[in-house]
């Protein structure tokens, strides 16, 4: 069998935010050579080994997320059935070696995030292509079990493709960094991600704040936006993962946009500019819908929203 070459960037029109329902299907899509292990390696240009993807799934307990920078253990000194780490990690693996060479010659590295990892980041099942990092450091230390294993920062590279957009949008939007636009009242961004269009489905296309469900056509399909707690892109730097997303009605999603709602750590929704409204009001949410306090609370500090009136 052939040695495998190493693919380095995005791979043929697969964009993050692409959801996979297994590893096999992540492996058939060319994302990862691997159906098990966490890193992907081959031979580069000058036959060395090169890695050019991870997966983020409950692989080591000394795995840190915070989505823009990820700490990831190297390969290596575990126990197969218990996932216990219980020798030294070396160098010398291929995967290490290969994390190794990307960071020397700056290769892009894939990441796919799976169910079992980061809650905050990761989706609730399956996998999620998450784009492209790169690995900006490299050290060994004592893991929490005692033992030394191969550390590796990486960090989500900036510009094309990076926006975790659906696969359908058109090419030109995707190369421009742009999101179809959509005329209301004010002129908006609404991105309808794969993450967005999974929340939907949850509720039926119905509101979570005032069970609002827009019939748009003569078979009864109804209307409804992904709107993100915690802004995605510069506005505020936030995720594009179910925790971080909800089912709106247009106009209560211009109203969280600008701040005229707002959601406590409880999930009551609060009305800024309500008067002599006594009536509580709580956000609708289905078992399986984690949204996350800390989108909540990165939503109130943008607008200047005091805990102590919450």
């Amino acid at each position: 069998m052939p040695a495998y070459r190493a693919v380095f960037g995005h791979v043929d029109d697969v964009l993050p935010g692409t959801q996979f329902a297994s590893r096999m299907a992540v492996k058939v899509a060319r994302l990862h050579k691997e159906e098990q292990a966490g890193i992907s390696w081959g031979l580069d240009g000058d036959r060395e080994r090169a890695a050019d993807a991870i997966v983020l799934s409950d692989g080591y307990d000394d795995d840190l997320d915070n989505w823009d920078e990820i700490i990831y253990t190297g390969a290596g000194g575990q126990q197969r059935n218990t996932k216990r780490q219980i020798a030294d990690q070396s160098w010398e693996h291929p995967g290490n070696a290969g994390l190794r060479r990307s960071r020397i010659k700056g290769y892009p590295v894939r990441v796919i995030r799976g169910y079992q990892g980061e809650a905050d980041f990761s989706p609730t099942s399956g996998y999620r292509y998450d784009g492209l990092y790169e690995v900006v450091e490299e050290w060994m230390e004592a893991g929490n079990a005692g033992h030394q294993i191969c550390r590796f920062r990486l960090r989500r590279l900036l510009g094309d493709r990076q926006e975790l957009t659906p696969v359908e949008e058109q090419v030109k939007e995707l190369l421009d960094g742009q999101a179809p636009r959509i005329t209301t009242t004010v002129e908006r961004i609404v991105r309808d991600s794969a993450v967005a269009r999974r929340v939907k489905s949850w509720y039926d296309h119905t509101c979570q704040i005032c069970q609002l469900a827009l019939t748009v056509d003569s078979n009864g399909a109804s209307y409804a936006e992904g709107a993100h707690i915690q802004a995605l892109g510069r506005h505020g730097n936030g995720p594009d993962v179910d925790g971080n997303v909800l089912c709106l009605c247009p106009n209560c999603h211009v109203r969280l946009d600008r701040g005229a709602l707002y959601l406590t750590d409880d999930l009551e929704v609060v009305d800024r500019y309500a008067k002599n409204s006594n009536s509580r009001v709580y956000l609708t949410t289905v078992e399986h819908h984690h949204i996350q306090v800390r989108f909540l609370q990165a939503h109130r500090r943008s607008w200047n929203i005091e805990s102590s009136i919450i």
